[in-house]
This record gives C-alpha cells, sequence and structure tokens, in this order.
C-alpha cells in the first residue's frame, strides 16, 4: 500500500518512515482532520466497542487525520474506553486524549 508524503508529494510505502526525498517523519504528518466514529449507539457491547476504539486508532495513524472523535454516550462504555486511551497513551500508541468540554459523552484523541 502506498501513502502521500504531505510535504513533498512522494509516494512511498506504507511501511516507510522518513520520507527519502525530503526526511520528514511520515508518521508524524498530519492534515489538521478530525474523524469521527461512534463506538456506543449501534448496539455494541464494551468488548466490541472497545476492539473498534483499538481499531479505528490503529487505522487512523497510517491515515492523515490528527484527531478521532469517539462517540462513546455516557455508561460503562465511556468509563472503559477511558481506561483504555489512559493505557494507549502510557504507551505511546496516541499523543493524548481529553473529554469533550461541553459533551462529556465525546472523547477527542490526538494522534499526531
Amino acid at each position: 500500500m502506498q501513502r502521500t508524503c504531505l510535504n513533498c508529494g512522494m509516494n512511498v510505502s506504507e511501511a516507510t518512515r522518513d520520507c527519502p526525498k525530503c526526511d520528514n517523519a511520515l508518521n508524524l504528518q498530519h492534515d489538521g482532520s478530525t474523524i469521527t466514529v461512534d463506538i456506543a449507539h449501534q448496539g455494541e457491547r464494551v468488548p466490541e466497542a472497545l476492539q473498534r476504539l483499538q481499531s479505528e486508532i490503529h487505522s487512523a495513524k497510517h491515515g492523515t487525520a490528527m484527531c478521532i472523535r469517539f462517540i462513546v454516550g455516557s455508561g460503562v462504555i465511556r468509563k472503559e474506553a477511558i481506561l483504555s486511551l489512559r493505557d494507549s497513551e502510557f504507551r505511546g500508541d496516541i499523543r493524548s486524549f481529553e473529554i469533550e468540554p461541553h459533551n462529556s459523552g465525546a472523547i477527542l484523541v490526538r494522534l499526531k
């Protein structure tokens, strides 16, 4: 699979970490966009919601989005998602996360 360096436009393989043309770190490049994913309102159980959360993070890290906004609701999925994100932040899989100030049922995860 190919991806494009946002600095110089060169196409490189997905496994490449630094652009061979301009030496930019490809994993840190982003276009400033935010992806929104609802993991709590289609009848998901906690394990399914957490699996989707991790899957979406993994997929988005290889893309150009800067953040993912997870809609988690106000129940047990929210609590478990926060615990999972704390672990991901500690491991360095994500940069940070925060509960949205005026919507406690949404979590904003910063990837890059």
